[in-house]
């Protein structure tokens, strides 16, 4: 397969260079003939467009495939652009299934549509929770520290670290350690050290059962949601508690739930790569010249086609252009009709003031 990638602007300067650059140097490491340029090559086996406002909308030549990249349709000008643009070329690879659905709505044929979600380049990692505890351990036990070690037993060291001031809490610091936990201990009061941080906390923790921590009003004045044990001055703060607890298994579901979050927000895009970006472009560019030399596909990729939105059946996709379409220039006529209405009743009410 040879890709020409047609990048209308300089690749080097903003997103749509990106998105070319990125695709380009993706599709070379999976062994794909590609280039980019700012014209199309006759002679490519697939001509890509980046993106359909600056596509004039002429096919590259009559034995090259034509995909164009579309995003925000957002006026009927551009809307018609797109229409004008898919009547050569072979398919629009939108950005998002919304767009695709918002524009098939709108009377754009449904089988020369399809999409692939935008990639990121890996760099970024999801942020350790930080969570503070400022209590001295008590020879009494009141201040439950065990808990905290069962509790490092059960969470891992990638979604969450700790700061700890006060005495006392050295051996399970150090098993904490052991299991992989960054904690930043500080067994003496420092108050620069403690009002520099309690702001920078994600949540305040507080295990004991004796009354309240001084720290927890310290981090609510902070803004810093807490997980605390319902006793004492705590109940006082009104919505305060932002997780309670009292027991051991309580104190694991809401650490859970906490790393859960922000997992679920990473697992989001955990696929929105630029190799997956490549490979769903040449899954849509092998379909589609498959289709020009009349080719049968294999079956196994069909979940793959489908998930990109693609569809085969032409007559299906062009009968809902012609009956959205249909609805579309119903709206635009009931709209002419009320504005008319709206119009001729205005004149007949000056009309009527002027006889008067």
């Amino acid at each position: 397969m040879r890709v020409r990638i047609v990048s209308y602007e300089d690749v080097n300067l903003w997103i749509l260079g990106k998105f070319a650059r990125r695709l380009h140097e993706n599709l070379r490491l999976q062994g794909v003939d590609a280039d980019i340029a700012n014209t199309p090559d006759p002679a490519a086996d697939i001509n890509h467009h980046i993106i359909y406002t600056y596509y004039d909308g002429t096919k590259s030549s009559p034995d090259t495939v034509d995909t164009v990249m579309i995003t925000h349709v957002d006026n009927d000008q551009k809307l018609d652009m797109v229409r004008q643009q898919l009547a050569n070329a072979d398919m629009g690879i939108c950005v998002s299934r919304e767009t695709l659905e918002k524009i098939v709505r709108q009377g754009v044929p449904r089988h020369k549509l399809c999409y692939v979600s935008p990639a990121h380049d890996g760099r970024m990692r999801p942020r350790r929770k930080l969570i503070g505890i400022t209590s001295k351990v008590q020879p009494t036990g009141c201040k439950r520290e065990q808990m905290l070690g069962d509790l490092a037993d059960h969470i891992s060291g990638d979604d969450f670290e700790f700061f700890i001031m006060g005495s006392g809490w050295s051996p399970i610091v150090e098993s904490m350690r052991k299991r992989g936990i960054e904690v930043e201990y500080h067994e003496d009061f420092d108050e620069k050290i403690y009002l520099s941080r309690i702001p920078l906390l994600d949540y305040y923790l507080y295990l004991g059962q004796d009354e309240g921590s001084m720290g927890f009003i310290d981090a609510l004045q902070a803004g810093v949601p807490t997980i605390v044990t319902p006793q004492g001055f705590h109940l006082d703060a009104l919505h305060g508690i932002t997780h309670p607890f009292n027991e051991l298994d309580e104190l694991l579901r809401i650490f859970h739930e906490i790393a859960e979050q922000k997992n679920r927000l990473y697992r989001a895009v955990e696929t929105w790569t630029w190799p997956i970006y490549a490979q769903n472009h040449v899954a849509i560019w092998s379909y589609l010249l498959r289709q020009k030399h009349a080719e049968p596909g294999p079956v196994d990729q069909m979940p793959e086609l489908k998930s990109l939105g693609i569809v085969q059946s032409k007559t299906l996709s062009n009968l809902g252009a012609v009956f959205y379409h249909g609805i579309r220039l119903l709206k635009n006529r009931k709209r002419m009709g009320a504005m008319l209405r709206y119009r001729l009743g205005r004149y007949s009410t000056s009309a009527r003031k002027h006889v008067c």
